[in-house]
C-alpha cells in the first residue's frame, strides 16, 4: 500500500519547480492535501436539548475521518460533520476535541464543551442496561525485557449507573486466528504464566468509567521479531450492564525486547542497499544484531524561489516510505528501529543554521513523515550546507546552539505526532558537537539528554558525554565498512569498561546489486568480533540477499547466497 506524500505548501512548489528546471518535459505540479472546515470555532453544548451543529468539511483529498469523544454523537454526512451531545445528567462539565483528518494535511481540531446539569442528575433508574465496552489505552506494540511492564485498560459505560456494576476479565485464546486473520500477520498467544491482570473490576454508582492495569513479562523461549497476543475479554458478572460482541475486547500486542547495553546502529546508503538485508544478520539465538537502522538520506532544502525551507527525498528515500509495510514495518516489528536520516544538500538550509522559528516550523513535517512513514525518530548529519542569508527569517549563523534548537524542537514535534517512543541522535560533524542547553519561550532550560538519545563519531573515533549525557549517549566506533574498516579489541574493551551505549557502521551493502561493490564477508568477520567480545555469541550465518533494481526500485524476493 503506498501513503501520499505529505509534502505541504511551498514545500510542493518547491519540488514542482526542481522538477521542471531538470526534466526535458513539463510535468504537473504535485498539488498538496488541504483540509478546512467551517465553522471551526469552539463548540458549547447545554447539559441536555441541544440542536445539531453542522461543519462543512473541504477538502481535496477523496476521503476524511474525524475522532470526537465518547459523549459526542457525530454523523459523517458527504461533506459534513454533523455533531452533537448526548444529554449530560451529571453536574460535572465535559471537555473534548473533534478531530478532522484528510491525507497529510494539517488535522482541524475543534474544541468540545458540554455545560453540567445545574439542576442535579435524575437519578439512574434500577435494571435499565445501559451499554458498555472495554478498551486498550494504547494500541502501540509492547516489548518486553528482564522486568515485568504495565499496560493499562478501560471499562466505560454510556451513562451513570444506579449500583455498583461488577465486570468479569479473562483471556480469550480462540481469538487468536481470527485477530491473525484481521491483521494479516501471524500472531502467537503469549503465554498466560507470563499475564497478570485483575479477575474483575468494579465500576461504581454513578460514574462512567474504570481503568485496571495488565502486568506482562517475557520468557526466554519468545522469538524475536514475534508478535505476541494478550486478547483480554470482559462479560458482565452482575450489574446493569451489556456488553456488545464488537465491544468487549481489549487486545494487546508485545514482543520480546532485545536487551544489551551496546547497541548496534547501521548507516544504509539506500541509494546502494536494499534495508530488508538487515533482517538476514542475527546472533545464534536468532537475536537481531542490528538493534537501529538509519536511511540515509534525506535532506533538508531550501527553495529560494518561494523562500521555503522543506524535507526532500530523492526517488530512493521516496520509494523505500511510499512502501513502508514492505522495506521497513519488517524491520520495526522484528524489534529494530528505523530513524529517517537528514542531511544537508549544497544549499542555504542547513541543520545548524536554522532560526528558532525556523526550527520549529521545519520540525513540523519531519515528525509529520515519521508518523505517515512510521517510523522511529531522526539522525542529523550537518553537511553539504552552504552560507544561510541570516537576514532571511528562516536562517541563521552556523552554530551548535542553532544545531541543539533544532534537536529540540524535532524531539518536541515528535512526542506531539507519534505516540510510540521515537529518538533524536546526531553524527558528531559540521556544528553538531558539545550542543548547548536549549531555553524555550517560557523561559524553562532544558538539558542535553531531554532532545537528544544518542551521539556517533565520524570514522575511527569516539563520541563522548557533555552536558547530562552519559558513555551510554555515545558511540565506542564508527566503522566505514565500505572502506574496508575494522572493529578493534580496544573499541570492544572501551565499550564494556566505560559503558558505551553504540557502535556505529557505514555503507554495509551485502548484495552488490546498488553502486558500490558486495562487503559481505569484510562485513561478517566485524560482525562476529562485536558479537563474540560483546554478548559472547556467535553470528548465524545469513541465508539470503535482498537486491536493489536502480533508481526507486527494490526488490523483496529474498535471493539464497550462492
Amino acid at each position: 500500500m503506498k501513503i501520499k506524500s505529505f509534502f505541504k505548501g511551498f514545500a510542493i512548489a518547491a519540488l514542482a519547480v526542481a522538477a521542471a528546471v531538470s526534466c526535458k518535459e513539463k510535468e504537473e505540479p504535485v498539488v498538496a492535501d488541504s483540509l478546512s472546515v467551517e465553522p471551526s470555532a469552539a463548540i458549547t453544548f447545554k447539559a441536555a436539548g441541544n440542536a445539531d451543529v453542522t461543519l462543512a468539511v473541504t477538502t481535496n483529498v477523496e476521503e476524511w475521518s474525524f475522532t470526537a469523544p465518547e459523549w459526542v454523537v457525530a454523523t459523517k454526512e458527504g461533506a459534513t460533520l454533523v455533531v452533537n451531545a448526548q444529554d449530560n445528567a451529571s453536574k460535572d462539565s465535559r471537555l473534548g476535541r473533534i478531530v478532522i483528518s484528510a491525507g497529510a494535511a494539517d488535522p482541524v481540531k475543534i474544541n468540545v464543551m458540554q455545560e453540567g446539569n445545574e439542576g442535579g442528575a435524575e437519578p439512574p433508574v434500577p435494571g435499565d442496561k445501559v451499554a458498555g465496552a472495554l478498551a486498550a489505552d494504547t494500541d502501540a506494540t509492547i516489548f518486553l525485557g528482564s522486568s515485568a511492564v504495565t499496560a493499562s485498560f478501560t471499562f466505560s459505560v454510556a451513562s451513570a449507573l444506579a449500583a455498583d456494576a461488577v465486570i468479569e476479565l479473562s483471556l480469550d485464546p480462540e481469538y487468536l486466528a481470527e485477530f491473525s486473520f484481521i491483521m494479516g500477520d501471524a500472531y502467537e498467544l503469549l503465554p498466560e504464566a507470563n499475564v497478570t491482570f485483575p479477575e474483575t473490576v468494579t465500576l461504581p454508582a454513578g460514574q462512567t468509567s474504570v481503568s485496571g492495569e495488565v502486568s506482562l513479562v517475557a520468557s526466554g523461549d519468545m522469538n524475536f521479531g514475534q508478535g505476541y497476543l494478550v486478547p483480554l475479554v470482559a462479560t458482565v458478572k452482575s450489574g446493569d450492564v451489556t456488553i456488545a460482541s464488537a465491544d468487549k475486547r481489549a487486545n494487546f500486542v508485545a514482543m520480546r525486547q532485545n536487551e544489551r547495553t551496546c547497541k548496534q546502529v547501521v548507516y544504509l546508503e539506500v541509494n546502494d542497499c536494499n534495508p530488508l538485508n538487515v533482517l538476514e544478520y542475527n546472533l545464534v539465538d536468532g537475536t537481531p544484531f542490528f538493534d537501529a537502522v538509519i536511511l540515509f538520506a534525506a535532506n533538508i532544502n531550501y527553495d529560494s524561489v518561494n523562500d521555503v525551507v522543506y524535507l526532500h527525498n530523492n526517488p530512493n528515500v521516496q520509494a523505500l516510505l511510499d512502501e513502508t509495510e514492505v522495506y521497513i514495518q519488517p524491520l520495526r516489528k522484528k524489534g529494530i528501529k528505523v530513524y529517517l536520516g537528514l542531511l544537508g544538500n549544497h544549499d542555504a538550509a542547513g541543520l545548524a543554521q536554522l532560526s528558532d522559528w525556523g526550527a520549529h516550523e521545519w520540525a513540523q513535517e519531519v515528525a509529520e513523515a515519521c508518523r505517515v512513514y512510521k517510523l522511529d525518530g531522526v539522525n542529523l548529519d550537518d553537511e553539504y550546507s552552504s552560507y544561510p542569508d541570516t537576514s532571511n527569517p528562516w536562517f541563521t549563523n552556523q552554530s551548535a546552539a542553532a544545531g541543539a534548537r533544532l534537536c529540540y524542537e524535532l524531539k518536541m514535534a515528535l512526542k506531539e505526532k507519534c505516540y510510540w517512543p521515537t529518538d533524536v541522535s546526531i553524527f558528531e560533524w559540521g556544528a553538531l558537537y558539545n550542543l548547548p542547553t536549549v531555553t524555550d519561550e517560557s523561559g524553562v532550560t532544558h538539558n542535553q539528554s531531554e532532545f537528544i538519545d544518542w551521539t556517533c563519531a565520524n570514522y575511527g573515533g569516539q563520541s563522548y558525554p557533555y552536558g547530562d549525557l552519559t558513555y551510554a549517549n555515545c558511540s565506542a566506533a564508527s566503522i566505514q565498512l565500505n572502506y574496508g574498516q575494522n572493529l578493534y579489541s580496544s573499541d570492544i574493551t572501551d565499550a564494556q569498561e566505560y559503558g558505551f551505549g553504540w557502535i556505529m557502521w557505514f555503507a554495509f551493502d551485502p548484495s552488490g546489486t546498488g553502486g558500490i561493490s558486495n562487503n559481505r564477508a569484510h562485513s561478517m568477520q566485524q560482525f562476529e568480533k562485536a558479537a563474540f567480545g560483546l554478548y559472547g555469541k556467535s553470528m548465524a550465518q545469513p541465508e539470503n540477499v535482498y537486491n536493489k533494481l536502480g533508481e526507486g526500485k527494490y526488490d523483496p524476493t529474498p535471493h539464497p547466497i550462492q
